[in-house]
């Protein structure tokens, strides 16, 4: 299973390089893979209990998304609209690196990211506990007015930071772009999935915004597609920075 995880990864990383006209083999595969997931698994207007879904993985990471669906926010009395295409992509990650998954499937009326004692935040604590969890990584939605990617550490000081020991892995993955951390969304607000992984489970994490320029495969409703490289390009990132965290852990590990 390794073995091919490593060889698809390889293989995904080979035809993203620049240069390369448009998606084919595994990289059309995956984005196909994406949509598929999307459309038949993950219901944005339907309730259900549960309403998330989860992988068990292989490695002691955990690839949240936990806001895949609609969801109420009693905070501010709205439903808040589904982050397209991060419980799909969260699943591929966890195809191809091994990662645990937990994502939300269908439409809930509690918020799992912002609010407190949420029964996905309860699921998350049990697989965090039983698998010995080392690192999260929670991934969301934002408009395409904002940053390609913001990603959220709580803070910028180590001490008060939700990832000290991996954030130049991240930092390493998006070098390109002059700043990625705490940009719109710093994860600091008291329910996120990143604070209760790293002040109550004492874990590591972090939260990753995504542009929907870079994660839409093809909209539901609104026939937006976003362009596939940078798709592409962005789960790449990601991959290889969750393949680098694990590394991370493994070294460390006595």
């Amino acid at each position: 299973m390794i073995e091919v995880i490593f060889v698809a990864a390889m293989l995904f990383f080979l035809m993203t390089r620049a240069g390369q006209a448009a998606p084919a083999g595994p990289g059309a595969r995956l984005l196909e893979e994406m949509r598929r997931i999307e459309f038949t698994c993950i219901n944005y207007d339907e309730e259900a209990t549960p309403y998330y879904g989860y992988i068990k993985g292989s490695i002691p990471i955990l690839i949240s998304a936990p806001h895949g669906a609609k969801h109420f926010r009693a905070a501010e009395g709205v439903w808040k609209a589904e982050d397209a295409y991060t419980s799909s992509l969260a699943i591929v990650l966890g195809q191809l690196t091994g990662a645990h998954v937990l994502y939300v499937k269908n439409k809930t009326r509690e918020d799992p990211n912002s609010d407190s004692g949420t029964a996905y935040k309860e699921f998350l604590k049990g697989v965090v506990r039983e698998n010995d969890i080392r690192f999260v990584l929670d991934l969301h939605g934002s408009a395409g007015r904002r940053p390609k990617v913001d990603i959220g550490i709580m803070e910028n000081s180590p001490s008060l930071c939700s990832c000290p020991t991996f954030r130049a892995v991240l930092e390493e993955a998006f070098s390109d772009m002059p700043s990625v951390f705490n940009q719109c969304f710093s994860a600091r607000g008291a329910g996120t999935v990143t604070r209760f992984a790293r002040n109550i489970l004492g874990i590591e994490a972090a939260q990753v915004e995504i542009n929907r320029n870079y994660r839409i495969v093809e909209s539901k409703s609104r026939g937006f597609r976003a362009d596939p490289k940078n798709i592409l390009d962005l789960a790449e990132r990601l991959r290889k920075a969750i393949v680098a965290i694990n590394a991370g852990i493994g070294c460390a590990s006595p």
